[in-house]
């Protein structure tokens, strides 16, 4: 398959590629971090462009060039997030606000309606957008990152209705805590990238017939 992964120089982004690129998917890689674009350019069957998903402008071109290189795109895996910091809602920034806003809603809404378009006319596709568990709660100085992730929720499950009438699928991924350098300490406890990296590989290799529309999957210290 043809496979577009965001936010992939860290994290589950970049295990996700590793693991598809080794399974023989020509995947093209994007994120800001151009030194680990270049390593992973290093691995057979994968391509990496630069973009700052901040820029509508730079999201565009980027899928536009992705597109162009794959000829073609049969999977889009909306990865890329972020939080600046938590904060109590009375001191967070309108900076911080649009930036979260940007990378976390915008970007990826704008990457599902040019996937959309790419993919109608084929009648088959699939779209895989992470989201977070975060989305399921209600955690105090998580205001923005929640709000952003809970519209984007929303939007998936969305995308998924209007979507699937062509033969497109989508799947809204929940995964909870995850040990990576999203977080400022190392939490062994929780799943690792690889691990969530293995999952999004098995949901693309689920049969024909089956669509997983919505995933929640956590480690095992926590319970909701």
């Amino acid at each position: 398959m043809k496979i577009l992964v965001t936010g992939a120089t860290s994290g589950i982004g970049l295990e996700t590629v590793k693991l598809l690129a080794s399974e023989g998917h020509q995947v093209v890689a994007t994120g800001r971090n151009q030194n680990k674009l270049t390593e992973l350019e290093s691995l057979d069957n994968c391509t990496a462009i630069q973009a700052d998903l901040s820029s509508p402008n730079q999201t565009l071109a980027m899928f536009q060039q992705a597109h162009e290189t794959l000829a073609g795109i049969d999977v889009l895996i909306n990865n890329a997030g972020m939080n600046s910091r938590k904060c109590p809602i009375d001191e967070f920034t309108l900076e911080e606000f649009d930036l979260q806003y940007a990378i976390n809603l915008r970007a990826p809404a704008l990457l599902s309606r040019e996937a959309l378009k790419a993919m109608k006319p084929s009648k088959q596709g699939y779209i895989i957008n992470v989201v977070s568990t975060v989305a399921k709660r209600a955690n105090e100085t998580m205001s923005i990152y929640t709000a952003m992730k809970q519209g984007f929720a929303g939007f998936s499950s969305i995308l998924m209705k209007e979507a699937q009438p062509h033969g497109i699928k989508v799947t809204t991924l929940f995964p909870g805590g995850t040990d990576t350098n999203f977080r400022e300490a190392d939490r062994p406890e929780y799943m690792s990238a690889k691990g969530v990296a293995k999952t999004i590989n098995h949901i693309l290799e689920l049969p024909e017939d089956i669509v997983m529309h919505e995933m929640t999957f956590r480690p095992l210290v926590e319970l909701e």
